[in-house]
């Protein structure tokens, strides 16, 4: 994700998780979809800058310019049908997630409403005849402007402050709102605090001393960036939910590393974003981070791709929280993590995976060289 990545940009990149499709049967009546939201009706909601915002129906054409509103509007919405552009950014992980093979279509939605990395292409989206634009709202109105005197409504996403889940919620329900359904962000929700108060249980009684030191690293050619911040940060909470500590807590959100400096920080864990040219051997074979107690202990793993990227906010946030305190903890924690997966991709895409898509989803090829990693193989 690199060498034009800002903050935002490696944000919007990530937060592309992909996600939670059907999450069940739905009632339908002569207000409703077949995917549960309303066909008639004004739509009423805030945005996440605080901004009503006004749709004389359910939004059926949306345009996402951020990068994370097309993830999340799959999995709230049930399905890609809504979804009228994309950010370019969102591609490349559609293509490797099995939401390409759930929603073939969504190959085909275009992407290109956006020029460089977040100025939209205000002429290409008017011609999509949106019914809401989703707009990145931490860069100002400036940037709404242009969209908004071309007669189109923008909703805005922007971080919240406190943390990364309470933004991933409410950017779901708004997403939601703008349809009139909010059966599958309440769903969202309700996993995230199961899977929460779970891991809580089971791993406060550790020390903060005794706690596994770990580090999220995105490879891109010879440079690395590591994903800074504390429990409250974006890139950085799920090794917090994990019952994990970030030994790039000091460092602002996205930031480039040297090998030298990783090996001072000495992480027990290292975990590798799955990015164009993400391998294991770029870790092991490394004469520097060769040595740290991650890369001689062989805990050094690779991120799956789901329904979006592990490692990135998304629906299957609780899954990524499980999966890494099994990798913490494989002492504390029970060996629960293939069970989870197909009870939340049965209860989110109405489908139900076999054993060998989900060890191409665990990376079983890839991961099973590493240690510890027998416990998520088939049995």
């Amino acid at each position: 994700m690199h060498t034009d990545y800002s903050r935002r940009n490696f944000v919007s990149a990530l937060c592309r998780g992909l996600c939670l499709s059907s999450v069940g049967p739905w009632l339908v009546g002569c207000d409703e979809r077949s995917d549960g939201a309303s066909t008639s009706g004004e739509i009423r909601f805030n945005d996440l800058t605080g901004h009503e915002i006004i749709l004389d129906r359910p939004a059926e054409r949306i345009v996402d310019t951020v990068g994370s509103a097309a993830a999340l509007a799959i999995a709230v919405h049930g399905s890609p049908s809504r979804l009228a552009g994309i950010h370019p950014f969102t591609r490349p992980m559609l293509e490797k997630s099995f939401i390409s093979r759930i929603f073939p279509e969504v190959l085909q939605i275009p992407s290109d409403v956006v020029t460089g990395s977040y100025t939209a292409n205000v002429e290409r989206i008017a011609r999509l005849n949106p019914d809401i634009v989703i707009h990145w709202g931490d860069y100002g109105e400036a940037t709404a402007t242009p969209l908004r005197n071309a007669g189109l409504t923008v909703a805005s996403y922007r971080a919240l402050p406190g943390s990364a889940e309470e933004t991933l919620y409410a950017f779901a329900k708004m997403l939601g709102d703008m349809i009139g359904d909010n059966s599958r962000s309440n769903y969202l929700r309700k996993l995230g605090d199961q899977v929460r108060t779970h891991l809580s249980g089971a791993l406060h009684a550790i020390p903060q001393e005794w706690r596994t030191r770990a580090l999220i690293v995105t490879v891109t050619g010879s440079a690395l960036s590591a994903s800074g911040g504390d429990g409250h940060g974006t890139y950085s909470y799920h090794l917090y939910r994990a019952g994990g500590i970030n030994v790039a807590s000091a460092l602002p959100d996205f930031s480039a590393v040297s090998s030298e400096q990783i090996a001072n920080w000495n992480p027990d864990v290292v975990f590798v974003f799955n990015s164009e040219g993400a391998s294991l051997e770029r870790i092991y074979a490394d004469p520097i981070l060769s040595v740290t107690k991650a890369a001689r202990a062989r805990r050094v793993y690779v991120l799956p791709i789901g329904s979006h990227s592990w490692g990135s906010l998304g629906p299957e946030d609780p899954l990524v929280h499980t999966w890494m305190a099994e990798l913490f903890y494989p002492e504390r924690m029970d060996k629960s993590m293939r069970g989870r997966m197909k009870s939340a991709y049965e209860r989110m895409f109405a489908r139900r995976f076999t054993d060998g898509e989900l060890d191409e989803v665990l990376l079983m090829s890839t991961n099973g060289q590493s240690n510890g990693y027998g416990r998520f193989a088939q049995t």
